[in-house]
């Protein structure tokens, strides 16, 4: 179901270019099998340009969905991935399905949220696909990092694509339907059952499992109101080993902590190889 044309162009399309000291931010679109090109950020090292195979290890980020933070979008991590360009990182940031705050409640419906689910992940195997054909990127080191719906569909995109050598999963929940139900108060017990049927062998909590052997970072926030002590615990538990958790006390589901970003750049450069940059 996750099938597309992987020998398709990209045909990479250049919106505009940043530079941050020496780290470039690429404001690019590609194309994916659905729909309009999507656009993307993409940050290059120092020295991209120039070089050598393996030279650099490489990041999808995935973005939250909450329409009333600046960040609900794939700016959220940019400043992280310019961080770790200047360490030897090459990063991907690109749109989804939950990059306009009207999705939730009107560009989507329980009618249309499987398909949309399939596309998503194929697009984010399309990202993967663009971050890898990068001159100098190493793919034995690469990493996805998703927070809310960004780690959702990275837990999912596991069960089919086994590029990525490391996950941080950051305030997600295990099934799909324990967010798209927000907006199913018109929903019969059955269609209820039947729609938790569709995604099951989909959601979250199916697809972490694939990841065995990967590391695993979950970080999760003790005050999140849209993730309870059960599903972490639940989610956490359907990993397998090597994992880690990480209950932040003070944060709620924005997950934006200091040290909510210490404890995950840390988890990168271990197992990305990285040394950090003076």
């Amino acid at each position: 179901m996750f099938e597309y044309d992987q020998t398709a162009p990209l045909d990479i399309q250049e919106v505009g270019t940043e530079m941050r000291g020496d780290v470039t931010v690429r404001d690019i679109t590609f194309t994916v099998p659905e729909g309009d090109p999507l656009p993307a950020y993409l940050v290059l090292p120092p020295g991209a340009a120039d070089a050598a195979a393996n030279s650099f290890a490489g990041i999808l980020y995935l973005h939250w969905y909450e329409p009333e933070a600046e960040t609900s979008n794939r700016i959220q991590y940019l400043d992280e991935a310019v961080q770790l360009a200047s360490e030897g990182v090459m990063s991907l940031l690109p749109a989804t399905n939950w990059e306009e705050w009207t999705w939730f409640n009107s560009a989507r419906s329980t009618d249309t949220d499987y398909d949309d689910s399939i596309r998503q992940v194929i697009n984010l195997r399309r990202a993967l696909d663009l971050l890898l054909e990068q001159n100098g990127v190493d793919p034995d080191r690469i990493a996805v990092v998703g927070h809310d719906f960004g780690g959702m569909y990275a837990a999912t995109l596991a069960i089919v694509d086994d590029r990525p050598d490391a996950y941080v999963i950051i305030a997600a929940t295990p099934r799909y339907a324990d967010w798209f139900f927000f907006t199913a108060g018109n929903l019969t017990d059955e269609q209820r059952q039947a729609y938790r049927d569709q995604f099951a062998p989909i959601d979250p909590i199916t697809g972490i499992p694939y990841a065995e052997g990967k590391p695993i970072l979950f970080q999760f926030a003790q005050q999140d109101v849209y993730v309870s002590e059960e599903a972490r615990d639940e989610f956490f538990s359907a990993a397998l080993p090597p994992k880690l958790r990480t209950v932040y006390p003070d944060q709620g589901h924005a997950m934006d902590g200091r040290f909510v970003q210490a404890d995950r750049l840390r988890f990168l450069r271990e197992h990305l190889g990285l040394s950090e940059a003076e």
